[in-house]
């Protein structure tokens, strides 16, 4: 008798670690998400009280209701650009970008180009560049934690990124493309992708590839990862974003 309550409190024990494990799985699935700041360094400097910073000043000051915006003409143009993720409101939307623009600015107190991405939005700003497409930094937000079925996830992976970019320009926002895909034990991958308004849809699809490239790069087997560029980015995770705070 003793022997079978004993037991039954062992198989007890186990199915309650099991669901500790599977919330602890759930929760490190979740995307990542850092605060990261890019000053340009051969963009230049700036002072203060000069022309620039007034149009610095008034270009950012547009943002988000314009995603882009271009104050001046050169040598004193300044280009600011916001990226919200697709699938924010937009009171969240101008939340986030209110927030970060002071932080970006005190982070690059006078570089003439820099851009910083926290949580869900992206803030960019400095000289125009042929076509906007300048993609002058690469940064990743990388899962310690390796899938079980590294080969399965890195197939559904290459399978929701050419999904997507045929998704990418269809719906609202613009250049925004969101879908899940379905592989070993039932398990579900969440990728998201999209570009800022101020390239072509020819540098969006370039950007993508980039990106996309460096997952395999610096992320093969992570449960969650994310590749950020002043142009695009693209994230994944085993959570859906949209739901997530």
């Amino acid at each position: 008798m003793k022997k079978q309550m004993k037991m039954k409190t062992i198989i007890l024990l186990l199915h309650l670690l099991q669901i500790i494990l599977n919330v602890a799985n759930f929760t490190m699935a979740e995307p990542i998400y850092s605060e990261i700041f890019r000053c340009k360094k051969d963009s230049g400097t700036y002072q203060p009280n000069t022309l620039y910073k007034t149009n610095l000043v008034s270009a950012l000051k547009s943002l988000p209701a314009l995603t882009f915006n271009s104050v001046g003409v050169k040598p004193n143009q300044v280009t600011a650009v916001a990226l919200c993720a697709g699938y924010l409101n937009p009171q969240d939307c101008k939340s986030c970008v209110d927030k970060t623009i002071p932080l970006l600015l005190q982070k690059c107190p006078n570089q003439k180009g820099a851009a910083a991405w926290r949580m869900k939005c992206m803030v960019k700003y400095g000289e125009p560049v042929v076509n906007n497409y300048d993609v002058w930094f690469v940064a990743n937000e990388v899962s310690d934690i390796k899938a079980k079925d590294v080969a399965g996830l890195q197939n559904s992976l290459s399978s929701l990124v050419d999904m997507l970019l045929l998704e990418l320009y269809k719906g609202q926002p613009r250049r925004y493309a969101y879908g899940t895909q379905v592989y070993k034990n039932n398990q579900i991958v969440y990728m998201v992708m999209q570009c800022t308004d101020d390239i072509s849809n020819k540098d969006c699809n370039k950007c993508i590839l980039h990106v996309s490239g460096e997952t395999k790069r610096c992320c093969s087997g992570a449960i969650a990862a994310a590749i950020l560029t002043p142009n695009c980015y693209l994230r994944y995770a085993h959570s859906d974003f949209r739901v997530l705070k």
